[in-house]
């Protein structure tokens, strides 16, 4: 309801009241002037005039109160609703609605270009603070990075776009000006928000977009300023990017290789190679499937060029689940192995991984347990009661889980403890070394030693050496994988036993 509405619907039988004694009030006066009547004399008809006259101001003061006052709360209503529909409840930042808005008016119009910067700004690693400290704390780190952005920002709008993501839109495009207050905003966050007696350190990425330079209207600067937060998470985080020309180049062959590799799946360009994973007499005791993309004009495809902008849609369940029907098709071909698949970090973000396997699993007549699923050590450590949840639910239905690269990351060997884990794959940079490094030494017959009271399988990756065979097996790996015993090659030309020499004696 309106406001004039609500004061109509309230006030109207005090309106209708003050006419009554209004036409009384005047009738009076009538009767009192033309001495009509001989009833009532002239004294009593103004005075009956006169009572009504009081009587109606007296009401229309009343009145006039009602009015201001329903006004005033009608307006103190406008501005919460106002408020609520601008400014987030939680962070008191700007909705991300009203922001763009905002930076809608902060670029002019097409005659009248204004200079502004547009920042976007992501909390690094926020579901994972989120799940160690408690959502408290994670609402608390919001609300300090929008306080702490007001501040340095001085002259700035803050909004929230998202759940941990936020837009700043400063009124100039000083670029140096604008990368020493985002170094001072860094260093802040890096100092930490108090909780529960700790200072816990924030990190934050920044990507930084200047108009009209890098966009003229809204939509352009977003879309510029996300590719340059993009960069600074892929950078390593923690750090600040401004937009480049280069960037949209990138974009549109990232583009360009997820619509190929789309039709790649359908039009039968991908093959699934196979490289043993030998125990220590040389026969293969399974076999892990690498996919590859043999493209039509540039042949055969690196993983390494497609898999990462697969991983950034979810182009990435569609090619995983091509990986496993595969799998599931050739096995058979491998009596009695198995076939070890990788399946990435971004899979494990959705339920859906479980559901594919145990439905693809049906489909074809096989059973979990003649595939290993492999997930890299970055996973393990990354991983949130959910991706675990997921994993635990795989291994039910009868899959190895092998933890691929160990060494390359931070994951200790208190993650063996809580992984859900059957196998673990050592870096080859460990296995290189063993012959001159006495780190990788230890390293690797500690790991072994704890993988043997765990009864969880080492394999030594990249052995590409007799000599590196004997070092591995001497360390404790009990299955090998690398060139010395086969390169990955198509199904029916995979090796299933390798060598037949014995190992290499060590010397003392």
């Amino acid at each position: 309801m309106s406001i004039l509405a609500t004061i109509k619907d309230q006030s109207g039988r005090i309106y209708r009241g003050i006419q009554a004694l209004l036409v009384l009030s005047i009738g009076a006066a009538a009767l009192g002037a033309f001495d009509i009547s001989r009833n009532l004399s002239s004294v009593s008809a103004f005075a009956v005039s006169s009572l009504a006259t009081g009587l109606a101001l007296l009401a229309l003061m009343y009145m006039r109160s009602r009015v201001v006052h329903q006004l005033r709360s009608a307006a103190a209503a406008e501005a919460e609703k106002h408020h609520f529909l601008t400014r987030d409840a939680m962070t008191g930042a700007m909705t991300r609605r009203y922001f763009l808005e905002a930076l809608r008016d902060s670029l002019g119009t097409m005659r009248d270009r204004r200079e502004a910067t547009l920042l976007l700004i992501d909390v690094d690693h926020f579901k994972q603070l989120n799940d160690t400290f408690g959502h408290q704390f994670g609402d608390l780190a919001l609300l300090h990075l929008v306080k702490t952005s007001e501040r340095v920002f001085a002259g700035g709008m803050v909004g929230r776009l998202g759940g941990d993501e936020f837009g700043v839109i400063i009124p100039h495009g000083d670029l140096a000006t604008i990368n020493k207050d985002i170094r001072q905003l860094l260093d802040r966050m890096r100092a930490g928000k108090s909780h529960e007696g700790k200072t816990i350190p924030l990190s934050i990425s920044v990507g930084v977009a200047l108009a009209p330079a890098h966009g003229s209207n809204t939509a352009e600067l977003m879309l510029v300023a996300d590719l340059a937060l993009y960069e600074s998470k892929a950078g390593g985080r923690g750090r600040v990017t401004v937009f480049d020309e280069e960037m949209l180049s990138d974009k549109r062959y990232r583009r360009l290789v997820e619509r190929e590799l789309r039709a790649a799946v359908y039009l039968g360009e991908l093959e699934l190679h196979y490289q043993p994973i030998v125990n220590p007499d040389g026969s293969a005791y399974a076999l892990e499937g690498l996919v590859r993309w043999r493209h039509p004009v540039r042949g055969l495809v690196s993983p390494a060029e497609f898999i990462p902008i697969a991983e950034r849609s979810t182009l990435i369940d569609m090619l995983g689940e091509w990986v496993f029907k595969r799998a599931c098709a050739d096995v058979g071909h491998f009596p009695g192995r198995r076939i070890s698949i990788n399946v990435s970090g971004e899979q494990l973000k959705r339920d859906e991984i479980v559901t594919m396997c145990d439905r693809v699993l049906r489909e074809s007549g096989r059973s979990a347990t003649q595939f290993i699923i492999e997930i890299t050590e970055t996973v393990a450590t990354a991983a949130t009661p959910e991706i675990l949840r997921r994993l635990e639910a795989l291994r039910g239905l009868g899959f190895h889980i092998a933890l691929d690269d160990f060494g390359t990351g931070h994951c200790g060997f208190n993650y063996l403890k809580t992984l859900p884990i059957d196998g673990i794959k050592i870096d080859r940079s460990y296995i290189r070394s063993l012959a001159h490094d006495q780190v990788a030494q230890i390293f690797v017959s500690a790991l072994a030693q704890i993988a043997r009271i765990q009864d969880v399988t080492i394999v030594a990756e990249g052995v590409e050496t007799q000599e590196e065979f004997a070092l591995a097996m001497a360390a404790g790996c009990n299955r090998f994988q690398g060139y010395f015993f086969g390169r990955p090659a198509p199904r029916d030309k995979a090796p299933l036993r390798t060598i037949d020499a014995e190992p290499l004696a060590l010397s003392a």
